[in-house]
């Protein structure tokens, strides 16, 4: 089974990093949120990131 390393980016306005990474967590917690889209690069690879966005109606190839 092949490893990922998956990113999800935002910016945030806040007083220090930790507030901003306490808003972030906030916000991906949110079931409302619409911070789906992720960035997926198999670890130790040179192959290119491929942006996921979970709520585009598509299933993986492998499960779909």
């Amino acid at each position: 089974m092949p490893r990922y390393l998956v990113e999800w980016h935002i910016n945030i306005d806040a007083d220090t990093p930790r507030q901003a990474a306490q808003k972030a967590l906030e916000i991906h917690r949110d079931s409302s949120s619409l911070a789906t889209i992720f960035q997926v690069t198999e670890h130790d690879t040179f192959t290119d990131p491929v942006d996921i966005d979970l709520f585009d109606g598509q299933e993986d190839e492998d499960n779909g």
